[in-house]
């Protein structure tokens, strides 16, 4: 018998099943792959089948040994070769894989960020679940290979089978590869499924990393690609999304890398106020989502901060005069942040007290919002954590640059007016970064969790660590690197 396909599409399309939209000379359903269009030409099908050839068939194939408990089957059924799905569907296989991947990764979503879903789950207009379980048809095979990653990952951690992390591994990779592909592609490379398939991955080298540190380079990428699709892509929709889920890893990069996080511009620091602004005015919005958010804010200038410290003081008394950087410029910024952070530190423990006083209490329902009342604690606890390690850490850049500008000036009376301390009272008996600049070799810092988690008695095998260290902001896993290795 001879054939020809009804359909005018191309053979890719017609083999997912999909509408083909017959662009030329590749069509766009290809293109959104990064596949390569077989194109629209049709081709001749020869079937040859009569019922002597079918018995010869089954003749030559190698016979199966005999259960003598299994019921016998028609000829017919014999000779097929695929299963029933795949005769009615040839994809409802490939389907059901998916649909199953997405639902055991939203389970590693609830397991791995409890307090981070939460916070932000009903606060934002897609989240991470709602975005996994939609029907897409054209999604990237990079997006693709990484949801089946983390879903294998967590899978094989589950039930202590290797095979399955291994098997996650090497989606990982296949993931990786086409990653490039999109960020090499200009079409591509500022869309939203680039960014979260680097989330996604980066989440992965965190769990399953090959080093400590390996995940400081997703990290970056990261940073590039938000910094190539600017501040309105994440003003709305599953942008902002995006960019609550990574901002937390940029934090701790730009610490660990001894630099500036560019959130610290002034047009990021301008559209991430003007989001909080929002949030504080709608309907959905809580305050105490809004209280961390803005205490965010000003921790994304500690980097900064702390950056330029180091070049001060490693600066000769002789030269620091003609440095870029000002010494009292430099206090004023640090103890205005530090006041900023210090009051909202205080608004957090005022409306925090609140918690279970009255079951009607309409001001606390206004606080807390959508936040789920049995994760609040875990987010409160981490966020103020969080925020009185940036407290520590600017009281201790303060006291660095104070005593520079007694060796620069030799006048105490003409910087006695910004070395006032906040009425906050201090957090840490022991400053945790008291060692950082103590000599030339210690302003280096090192990214090591299981120190901070130990706070909470957690430790990097608990299913959640990466979730106080997101709701921390990104300062719960860093330290001095002269700590880390002496402790």
């Amino acid at each position: 018998m001879v054939g020809v396909p009804r359909s005018k599409g191309c053979q890719t399309c017609l083999q997912r099943r999909v509408r083909c939209d017959l662009t030329q000379p590749e069509c766009l359903q290809c293109s959104r792959r990064l596949m390569k269009c077989p194109g629209y030409q049709k081709r001749w099908k020869f079937s040859h089948h009569t019922s002597l050839s079918v018995k010869n068939d089954l003749r030559t194939r190698p016979q199966r040994p005999r259960n003598r408990f299994a019921q016998p089957r028609s000829t017919q059924l014999g000779c097929a070769s695929d299963t029933i799905d795949e005769r009615v569907e040839p994809n409802l296989v490939v389907r059901a894989f998916d649909l199953q991947g997405k639902e055991i990764f939203c389970s590693f979503l609830l397991a791995s960020f409890p307090a981070q879903f939460a916070s932000c789950g009903g606060r934002v207009d897609v989240n991470w679940m709602d975005y996994a379980r939609q029907p897409v048809l054209d999604a990237p095979q990079a997006l693709t290979w990484a949801f089946r990653s983390l879903a294998t990952l967590h899978m094989g951690r589950t039930y202590h089978d290797g095979e399955k992390i291994t098997s996650s591994r090497h989606m990982y990779s296949r993931s990786l590869n086409y990653l490039s592909d999109l960020i090499s592609d200009t079409r591509y490379q500022r869309g939203a499924e680039t960014l979260a398939t680097a989330i996604l991955l980066n989440i992965y080298e965190m769990q399953d990393s090959l080093s400590p540190l390996s995940w400081l380079v997703h990290a970056r990428g990261l940073a590039s690609i938000i910094q190539l699709r600017g501040p309105e892509a994440h003003r709305t929709g599953f942008g902002i999304t995006l960019l609550k889920s990574c901002r937390s890893i940029l934090v701790s990069e730009a610490f660990v890398r001894g630099g500036r996080c560019f959130l610290d511009q002034p047009e990021w620091q301008t559209f991430l106020l003007e989001v909080a602004d929002s949030e504080s005015k709608s309907a959905r919005g809580s305050q105490l989502g809004v209280l961390v958010d803005r205490a965010f804010i000003e921790i994304t200038s500690c980097p900064r901060w702390l950056m330029e410290t180091r070049i001060l003081t490693e600066a000769s008394l002789g030269s620091a005069q003609s440095t870029s950087i000002s010494p009292r410029r430099l206090l004023e910024r640090m103890v205005r942040s530090r006041d900023t952070l210090s009051n909202i530190q205080q608004q957090l423990e005022i409306g925090l007290s609140r918690q279970g006083l009255s079951s009607t209490d309409a001001s606390w329902e206004e606080f807390i919002g959508p936040i789920a009342a049995n994760f609040l604690g875990a987010f409160a606890q981490s966020a103020l954590n969080g925020i009185r390690l940036a407290i520590a850490l600017l009281d201790h850049l303060l006291e660095i640059v104070r005593l520079r500008l007694l060796l620069l000036e030799q006048d105490s009376d003409s910087y006695t007016s910004l070395s006032s301390v906040s009425g906050s009272p201090r957090s840490f008996i022991v400053n945790p970064w008291s060692e950082l600049g103590s000599n030339s070799g210690t302003w280096e810092l090192d990214f090591d969790p299981d120190h901070g988690l130990s706070l909470f008695c957690m430790s990097r095998k608990t299913s959640a660590w990466m979730d106080r260290v997101v709701m921390s902001m990104g300062l719960l896993g860093v330290r001095p690197k002269a700590l880390s290795h002496v402790l």
